[in-house]
């Protein structure tokens, strides 16, 4: 550790110092002055009990291990790391690592953004169920209950309740893998499948479906639409089962990305947290299908 902060002492000795470190500079200086001042101009006095029985007042020169004195050799210690990786004194080393600390300072950013994200889409879910609640208890066309339910419709049914009444987590997005799955499975080959009304519904359980229903049948003449269904969704799961299913739409049909939907997913994983896993679903169809790729194979 000493020779890096050599190192680093040479490199910054060769090349111009930024303002910031002309302050620190300035401030190291000062505090040494001030300390070299006070350690020869000042006096520290106390009060003792001489031998006699009688109160003396006794006067001295500052000594290193003074407070006044130790405060000054901090504040020269802090000082000094913003040019050496390594400083020690007064029993203290102080290590600038300044890219792992600028790392762990964005992770718990993220983690802070991450656990509001998920508390307000649990305040959302919750208000969703309170509202579809209350339209269920509400006095509705009995004609319209003895009709036969449909099996799509109930998984999406399905996929709005899990929403509803399990808070976020593991747990949650499990049950809601397990519904997305189950959709594939009974779409695959459906006939008859209004996917346009699908996408563009207000009901996200339907929205899941249609993503569903494009992953099973990839179709190459809905890369438009869905694309927009996918940056535009309001939850996660959602919009990963749209980037999902858009993968396997242009498998095989790079050519049906044109500039501007490649432009529209670009600006949505520029604007998604990093590793995150729909910015990797943008981010491999976007290597799927590389720019000049038009009427090749996806890779």
């Amino acid at each position: 550790m000493a020779d890096t902060g050599a190192d680093e002492a040479s490199t910054t000795g060769r090349r111009a110092l930024k303002p910031f470190e002309w302050v620190a500079a300035s401030l190291a200086v000062l505090a040494a002055g001030a300390a070299i001042v006070l350690f020869f101009t000042a006096e520290v006095c106390d009060q003792q009990l001489a031998s006699k029985g009688n109160v003396v007042r006794v006067c001295r020169h500052p000594q290193m291990t003074d407070p006044p004195m130790v405060v000054l050799g901090l504040v020269i210690l802090v000082l000094l790391g913003v040019f050496f990786s390594e400083v020690s004194g007064f029993g203290v080393t102080l290590k600038r690592q300044v890219e792992e600390a600028r790392s762990t300072a964005q992770e718990a950013i993220r983690e802070t953004r991450d656990i509001d994200a998920r508390h307000q889409e649990t305040a959302g879910d919750l208000a969703d169920g309170v509202r579809e609640a209350l339209n269920r208890a509400q006095p509705g066309d009995r004609a319209a209950v003895a009709t036969p339910p449909d099996p799509v419709d109930q998984l999406a049914a399905r996929y709005n309740e899990i929403r509803w009444t399990m808070s976020s987590g593991r747990a949650r997005t499990h049950a809601m893998s397990e519904v997305a799955d189950e959709m594939v499975r009974l779409l695959r080959g459906a006939q008859d499948f209004d996917v346009a009304s699908h996408l563009r519904s207000s009901d996200r359980g339907l929205r899941l479906a249609a993503a569903a229903y494009l992953y099973a049948n990839p179709d190459p003449a809905w890369v438009g639409l869905l694309a927009e269904a996918a940056v535009s969704e309001d939850k996660p799961f959602n919009e990963y089962w749209a980037l999902k299913a858009l993968r396997e739409v242009l498998r095989g049909h790079c050519e049906a990305l044109d500039e501007e939907t490649r432009g529209l997913l670009r600006r949505r994983m520029r604007q998604l947290p990093p590793g995150t896993d729909r910015a990797e679903q943008i981010g491999k169809l976007l290597r799927d299908c590389p720019e000049g790729s038009g009427g090749q194979d996806a890779i």
